[in-house]
């Protein structure tokens, strides 16, 4: 575990000073090297159910911008089966099982692009695998409780606050860069991000407008989670999400500058994590998601 706790504090070292575009990366793999090699043994104390859990939200971002799979995917790491017996999962634990597969998606997805033939079968597997994510991660909406939807009607009538917890709001900010990073997976297996239940209110809005509002989404979560004296670990986590959300909304000057004041002024200036100031990537790059998670 003292291993486990020195790499970790390498990748937040790595947040802050940004030494190399590249340095982050090679110890969120490193990190999750040593993981695996530990196994999923059960977490025995408070302290270490927090470490392995900030740890499997690192090694995931480290397959996910590799675009391969995360052997955290598998059943035997599911938070259910680590925790000592009696115990049951956060919220957050929960979403991190849940996050572990959008990277092996993105990889089969690929994979079956580059074919020279179209495999039906890999696509109808990936197909289910697919949507079985997506159900997923609307119970845990569900469960939150949140309603995710583009219609403008549901949000209005749902009458669901932003969350007290912090921690809440920066797990529904994860939420929403991973089904941004699904959306081309999705268009291309014909699988919907939303619920049924509001396909027709919102057939008429493209998708270039759902992702710009999943966007914004995220920067509203991120503004409430680090309204006052937020905890720093809430920024540190927030820097991926906001880093999708600026991929997203490029494109519009006006939307752009709400995302940079949260990036540069409060995730970097105030908080001193360099790697969350919003920069402009070469097409050579995996740091910013662009080339990463997306395109």
């Amino acid at each position: 575990m003292g291993t486990l706790m020195s790499v970790m504090c390498l990748c937040v070292y790595e947040n802050v000073v940004f030494s190399q575009p590249t340095a982050w990366l090679l110890h969120y793999d490193g990190l999750g090297r040593l993981m695996q090699a530990r196994g999923p043994k059960p977490w025995r104390t408070p302290a270490e159910r927090q470490i392995l859990q900030a740890a499997r939200y690192y090694i995931t971002l480290s397959a996910g911008h590799q675009r391969r799979h995360c052997f955290l995917d598998q059943p035997q790491w599911e938070s259910t089966r680590c925790l000592p017996e009696g115990e049951t999962p956060d919220k957050i634990d929960i979403l991190y099982d849940i996050f572990a597969q959008p990277p092996g998606i993105i990889a089969d997805y690929d994979n079956i692009r580059k074919a020279s033939v179209t495999d039906p079968v890999a696509v109808e597997v990936l197909r289910n695998r697919t949507q079985s994510l997506i159900d997923k991660l609307h119970e845990w909406y569900r469960n939150m409780p949140w309603v995710c939807t583009t219609d403008p009607t549901m949000r209005e009538h749902s009458g669901i606050p932003l969350p007290d917890d912090p921690m809440e709001c920066v797990a529904l900010a994860i939420s929403y860069a991973m089904l941004l990073c699904l959306v081309q997976p999705c268009e291309y297996l014909g699988i919907s991000l939303f619920p049924e239940s509001s396909m027709e209110a919102t057939s008429n809005i493209d998708q270039n407008s759902k992702n710009k509002f999943l966007a914004l989404e995220i920067c509203r979560f991120a503004n409430w989670a680090l309204r006052g004296q937020a905890s720093a670990s809430y920024a540190l986590l927030l820097v991926y999400p906001l880093q999708i959300a600026w991929f997203c909304v490029q494109n519009s000057e006006e939307d752009l500058r709400n995302v940079r004041v949260i990036m540069n002024s409060v995730v970097a200036d105030s908080y001193g994590f360099e790697l969350g100031r919003m920069r402009h990537w070469d097409e050579t790059s995996l740091d910013q998601g662009r080339y990463g998670f997306l395109y």
